[in-house]
């Protein structure tokens, strides 16, 4: 099927309009078709006058296929070459032996000639058109998916917000609560013995209010970021800031941390510590991943005032199905995961004015942070 298709599709592309071959084989074909009609007047006895009627009049086929295909130059190109091949027929054959009639034949040639001229310019009027309307067509598909876009953007940013403003709630009913536990746990636990059994029930319970007390900050980071520090940041002192956070880690698992770095990098404008969460937060993503080693490339490069970094790994991979899930906030595939680092990274790029995407690549996705630079 795709043999098929691939062959349909360089079919469609040899014979485009504006294609080499496609104006090869029409010059060759209205060529021809005035040669033909041509020989059919020199081998058509001049006593059938009818005949010879029919073949001028179809010597505006080919000139007028030739101006609309063409435009000016080739209405004219194709009249100009019936002009010259059909004047020997007229001189040898009319012109001795009926000069009135030839004289009509010379006002038939000017005709040709007007008509190549008009219809080649209607050609080039008409061939403007097409072009204007298949650019306007191209101009309105990509105002379609920018507007996709933004639309998908602003439905992200409306599920943050609204869940922020849950998840701020929460906190305040949680934590409080959470610290009188934790407090009256503290007060049981001085007043058993140093050997007492219930010591382990004790400490079990502070370890668990803990792991609570983290997950209610990871919601309020969520809910209420840190106002943004904003002054210029070189991203590659960046990347090595973070890479030298998860070396050990990535040590333990056997996971090879490669730069690739781009030379003489735009400063961009943004909050460092923030910025430093962000690919923090990706690279964790990317180490539990690989849990039995691989490979854990950071990118940065720059383009038409945008700075970019890219992390990649050769983990087992994001499928397509919730590959557009993987920003909303607490969808994770871990199953001690809470599923907030990667809404988190997504919501502090967008205070940014910058975009946090998954470009399709490979055999794995690679996560892009798109920052404007400060030049």
């Amino acid at each position: 099927m795709f043999t098929k298709n691939r062959k349909s599709n360089n079919l469609n592309e040899t014979f485009a309009l504006d294609s080499p071959q496609f104006k090869f084989f029409a010059s060759f074909v209205i060529a021809f078709s005035i040669v033909a009609v041509t020989v059919l007047h020199f081998l058509t006895p001049i006593d059938r006058v009818v005949w010879h009627e029919i073949y001028q009049r179809l010597y505006y086929i080919p000139i007028i296929a030739s101006a609309l295909l063409f435009g000016l130059r080739g209405g004219l190109a194709a009249s100009i070459f019936t002009s010259i091949i059909y004047f020997p027929h007229v001189y040898l054959h009319w012109q001795h032996q009926f000069f009135d009639y030839s004289i009509n034949q010379y006002a038939e040639m000017i005709i040709f000639n007007l008509v190549g001229g008009i219809m080649g310019a209607l050609g080039d009027k008409l061939r403007q058109a097409r072009l204007r309307a298949e650019r306007n067509a191209i101009e309105r598909q990509k105002a379609y998916e920018e507007l996709q876009k933004t639309f998908e953007q602003l439905l992200q940013a409306e599920k943050l917000s609204s869940l922020g403003e849950l998840a701020a709630g929460i906190v305040h009913e949680v934590r409080n609560p959470l610290s009188s536990i934790k407090g009256a746990i503290e007060i049981l636990e001085d007043e058993l013995k140093p050997d007492s059994p219930r010591r382990e029930f004790a400490k079990l319970a502070k370890k668990e209010i803990e792991r609570l007390d983290k997950l209610v900050g990871e919601f309020l980071r969520f809910a209420r970021p840190s106002k943004l520090n904003i002054k210029p940041c070189n991203l590659n002192k960046i990347v090595e800031s973070v890479t030298s956070l998860i070396e050990n880690k990535a040590l333990e698992q056997k996971v090879i941390i490669e730069k690739n770095l781009a030379d003489k990098l735009p400063k961009v404008f943004v909050d460092e510590e923030q910025i430093k969460q962000v690919l923090l937060n990706l690279s964790i993503n990317s180490l539990q991943a690989m849990p039995n080693g691989g490979k854990l490339i950071f990118r940065t490069l720059s383009s038409d005032g945008i700075c970019s970094v890219e992390v990649e790994d050769t983990g087992s991979g994001i499928s397509d199905e919730i590959l557009p899930k993987v920003f909303d906030p607490f969808f994770t595939t871990k199953e001690k995961g809470i599923g907030l680092g990667l809404s988190v990274a997504h919501k502090i790029i967008a205070q940014h004015g910058g975009s946090l995407k998954v470009v399709r690549h490979k055999p794995n996705p690679i996560f892009r942070v798109e920052l404007k630079n400060s030049s």
